[in-house]
């Protein structure tokens, strides 16, 4: 345990296959997810015209919400470790005719192909439960470092509610998930970030599956600012 967190057990090249492979189900398995990128969105309150950069986007979940909301004015630049999931996240795009305002690319979240200060929200959702310990400051401050002075970040993750041992984390190793749960805020803190909201729960489950996912674990919606 560090900072009442168990290690991930992933590395980016075991992420890219696991995805590759969960890209055309993702959304049928995970549909707990929504209502958390619909809070998280919501707490992101991106306005029109403004310039948007979605970290890990995945099938496109919250990028689309995020794409509406700022307009025919607003960009939204969207990345993915996974070509697979950009799929997914194209073919959707596509749907809600939002072509003109997403563009799509393949990155490492490490690495952010984007100059500096040049996003108004930098949101992230289901991500850096699957990163290693040693990951989160360079990716966080590669999030910092694109932010416009007093920009939102808003990161949405597996978590639970405090720094106590869960039975999924005594379990988690043997069970071959990628992600557990994490608690970003203490880190968003020690980066100089200001004005930091946390909110956890568990997802309201709809069926029997969604009950054990709330059993084993919650989601952290965390909202900070760049400094001025």
């Amino acid at each position: 345990m560090k900072n009442g967190m168990i290690e991930s057990t992933y590395t980016d090249d075991k992420t890219k296959k696991y995805y590759a492979w969960r890209a055309s189900n993702y959304d049928a398995l995970a549909q707990w997810e929504m209502e958390f990128h619909a809070e998280a969105v919501q707490l992101a309150d991106a306005q029109k015209g403004q310039h948007v950069l979605v970290v890990a986007c995945g099938t496109g979940r919250g990028m689309i919400e995020l794409a509406q909301a700022v307009g025919p004015t607003g960009r939204v630049d969207a990345m993915d470790l996974s070509d697979h999931m950009i799929e997914q996240a194209r073919a959707k795009s596509e749907k809600f005719g939002l072509n003109d305002r997403v563009h799509l690319k393949q990155g490492n979240a490490k690495e952010l192909p984007y100059p500096d200060e040049a996003f108004d929200i930098v949101y992230n959702g289901y991500m850096l439960d699957l990163i290693p310990f040693d990951g989160f400051d360079p990716i966080l401050k590669e999030m910092q470092r694109v932010l416009k002075p007093g920009g939102k970040l808003v990161l949405l993750n597996m978590s639970k509610p405090d720094e106590r041992k869960t039975f999924y984390e005594s379990v988690y190793k043997w069970m071959g998930m990628p992600c557990r749960p994490v608690l970003m805020a203490p880190y968003l803190e020690r980066l100089g970030f200001k004005d930091i909201h946390r909110s956890y729960r568990a997802p309201r489950p709809h069926n029997f599956y969604e009950r054990i996912v709330g059993f084993l674990w919650g989601q952290e919606v965390v909202l900070a600012h760049k400094a001025k």
